[in-house]
């Protein structure tokens, strides 16, 4: 599962330290039936045990949804926050949990999808959102809700944690004796990733003598999918296997460069990993996302203009510093576990649940 779906799955089982009963529901197709899987990632995710008296996973797509008047549901993408919508006539609770880790809309052209994406933003609810810089993005186009300055104090806005245990440095001595190596967040099905600009750059940037040597150029994050691509220069893009939590994990820490081009307010998270890790990640500034916001978080994440050519000089750069000594232990200003990271979004939830038992007298789920 990519950083998105597994902020749900974190989010969901810390809250079920804090003695929630928590469902997780799957609502966009048949859930398989096979379901170990699942809870083996669950835990190699979290570090947290989990009780299935206590977290249960539902096929909201094939099956009925029991819904209790004491649930408080938690939409986490804009198509569930349609489905949380009618939901609530079914609860005690007047507003639902909305987890935003993107500026939805953006995913689709100027179409019916872009306006039901944006029109989820004037909806009932309270918003869980994935990043400041995120949360100032929203506040700036002012759509639905946002509008309302004193909706900020009705938002939990976290910082994603880098799990310290996957995503750190290794000593010269734990890594394989190889040649250098460039990933490429290749995923070709979100247009915001830019590839077509990131092939472009490659090309250019591979032409320029401090890639001359043993480079090997690795995509990641197809799935599948993405054709070998001629580079130039001997310079060959091929697709690497997709790989465990864990096995993520220990590519990014054995890899020199990462390039991620993200045309959104939201990092990525392999940017922020690749940094962690040690090494140099290449991605690009949008609005509220500035150059000087990344540099802040690491030194190692070096952000350019969105284009060709920014993408061009940057992988240049981050090519020269890996020549001349990338600082592997340089820090990134983030919370290392996820229990620091989501202290806000607890309060904020456990809150919400207090003051509706208070109305009700009665016990919550979510």
């Amino acid at each position: 599962m990519t950083g998105g779906p597994n902020t749900v799955l974190n989010i969901g089982m810390h809250l079920a330290q804090c003695g929630l009963a928590i469902r997780f529901v799957c609502c966009d197709q048949p859930l398989e039936p096979e379901t170990e899987w699942f809870w083996r990632h669950l835990r190699q995710l979290t570090g947290l045990e989990v009780d299935r008296d206590q977290v249960a996973l539902h096929d909201g797509y094939s099956a009925p949804l029991d819904i209790g008047p004491n649930d408080l549901v938690l939409a986490s993408f804009w198509t569930t926050a349609h489905q949380a919508l009618p939901i609530l006539d079914y609860t005690n609770h007047k507003q639902f949990l909305y987890l935003i880790q993107d500026f939805e809309p953006g995913f689709y052209p100027w179409s019916s999808r872009y306006a039901l994406a944006l029109e989820t933003h004037g909806f009932p609810f309270r918003a869980i959102i994935n990043e400041s810089f995120l949360t100032d993005y929203l506040f700036g186009i002012a759509a639905g809700q946002f509008a309302d300055a004193s909706f900020r104090s009705r938002c939990a806005t976290f910082e994603p944690a880098i799990d310290s245990r996957v995503f750190r440095p290794v000593s010269p001595d734990g890594v394989a004796r190889r040649g250098r190596r460039l990933l490429v967040y290749a995923r070709h099905t979100n247009p915001r990733n830019l590839l077509g600009i990131a092939i472009a750059a490659l090309q250019a940037a591979l032409a320029d003598p401090v890639f001359s040597g043993d480079w090997e150029i690795l995509a990641i994050g197809a799935r599948g999918g993405l054709p070998q691509l001629e580079l130039g220069g001997g310079h060959v893009l091929k697709e690497a296997p997709w790989l465990d939590y864990e096995g993520y994990g220990k590519l990014l820490q054995n890899s020199d460069i990462l390039l991620c081009p993200m045309l959104s307010p939201h990092t990525s998270y392999p940017v922020l990993e690749m940094a962690a890790c040690g090494g140099l990640s290449v991605t690009n500034s949008f609005a509220s996302k500035t150059t000087e916001r990344l540099a802040a978080i690491s030194p190692n994440i070096l952000a350019v203009a969105p284009t060709a050519a920014g993408f061009t000089s940057g992988l240049i750069n981050a090519a020269k510093r890996v020549s001349a000594g990338v600082n592997r232990e340089a820090p990134v200003h983030l919370p290392s576990t996820w229990d620091e990271s989501l202290s806000g979004v607890k309060g904020m939830v456990t809150g919400m649940l207090a003051d509706a038992a208070r109305e009700h007298n009665d016990t919550h789920r979510l």
